[in-house]
């Protein structure tokens, strides 16, 4: 590389990392930043128990179900970035959200998986959303075709997986890199 574009490319580099230190310059920087949220009303915060690894055919259970009625609004626990949003045959409509900064036991980077949606979520790849913000509702979706009622109770599945880490040990404790969202549940349920 000729010194003329070294000097360019370290000269736009520079620029960058100043404009990545100015507050609010990074474009959907969560403004509650440090907050986590229950993930359903107050009132199901009893509703749920530690039923991490319980036997399901699939294999042992990666999150902890939340048990609530049909149409219950469901809340994002921490702000950050949808990561993905549609349908699979165990969690029917799902989405899933990456956190936008350390709080408690989540590492910035983590990802909550919301799952038996009722309905598909509003939301898109890439959107930002704040911490209690509704990105659904309770429902009981699941199997093969998009759209199928699963013969279960209405609840929320929540997953929790481990996000990108570097020189930091894993916390995973699933080789999928799922973590038991018992011990957070307990932290927001207040």
């Amino acid at each position: 590389m000729d010194g003329t574009r070294k000097t360019r490319l370290g000269g736009m580099l520079l620029a960058l990392l100043a404009l990545a230190a100015l507050p609010g310059a990074c474009a959907g920087e969560p403004e509650d930043t440090g907050t986590a949220v229950f993930p359903l009303p107050q009132r199901y915060a009893g509703s749920y128990t530690n039923d991490w690894g319980a036997p399901r055919p699939q294999g042992p259970h990666e999150g902890t179900d939340i048990f609530a009625p049909e149409g219950t609004p469901v809340y994002a626990i921490t702000g950050g970035t949808v990561v993905a949003e549609g349908w699979n045959t165990l969690g029917g409509h799902t989405v899933t959200i990456a956190a936008a900064y350390d709080v408690g036991p989540v590492r910035e980077g983590d990802r909550l998986y919301y799952a038996h949606l009722r309905t598909s979520s509003p939301l898109e790849p890439g959107e930002e959303v704040r911490a209690g913000q509704k990105i659904g509702e309770v429902g009981r979706t699941a199997g093969e075709e998009v759209g199928s009622v699963a013969d279960f109770p209405p609840h929320l599945h929540l997953g929790w997986y481990e996000g990108f880490r570097l020189f930091r040990e894993s916390r995973a404790q699933a080789p999928s890199g799922a973590m038991n969202p018992y011990p957070l549940l307990r932290q927001v349920a207040g």
